[in-house]
């Protein structure tokens, strides 16, 4: 005769994991999508904006400034990358797994006040932050007229 063995811990994490997901799902914002790629996870950001500049803040964790690519076309700039999963090599079985991984990507579209000629991008503790500079304005030239 099978013997039937209950796994209260596991089935409540399977239950749990489910309903995160179908939650998830339903409130995340629409993933971005770059010309029929599916992409995995979207990293959050902040964009604030200076006297003299905008910034762009993505929390990134776990990256490398290596695994990111920032790049602007056509006054879109975007930031691109992947997270790769760890591999454990040992007989070990993941309860729950909450971190994203795989590839992402968040396009913005740039107002025509910046000047993204001279864009700066740092990573610091797994924040990608890149400052766009505010294009210079144009100040009226005062001509002198003589008068003969």
């Amino acid at each position: 005769m099978k013997s039937l063995t209950t796994r209260p811990i596991q089935d409540l994490f399977s239950i749990h994991n489910e309903m995160s997901r179908l939650f998830d799902n339903w409130t995340r914002p629409a993933r971005y999508r770059a010309e029929g790629e599916t992409l995995d996870w979207m990293p959050v950001v902040d964009i604030l904006e200076a006297n003299d500049h905008v910034e762009i803040r993505a929390e990134i964790p776990g990256l490398s400034e290596k695994d990111v690519q920032v790049s602007v076309t056509d006054d879109v700039l975007t930031l691109k990358g992947e997270k790769m999963q760890e591999s454990d090599e040992n007989d070990q079985k993941y309860h729950r797994v909450e971190r994203s991984y795989g590839r992402f990507q968040r396009s913005f579209t740039l107002p025509a006040n910046l000047d993204p000629e001279d864009i700066k991008a740092k990573f610091t503790n797994g924040v990608l932050t890149v400052a766009i500079p505010k294009a210079k304005e144009v100040q009226p030239k005062e001509i002198q007229i003589s008068v003969e």
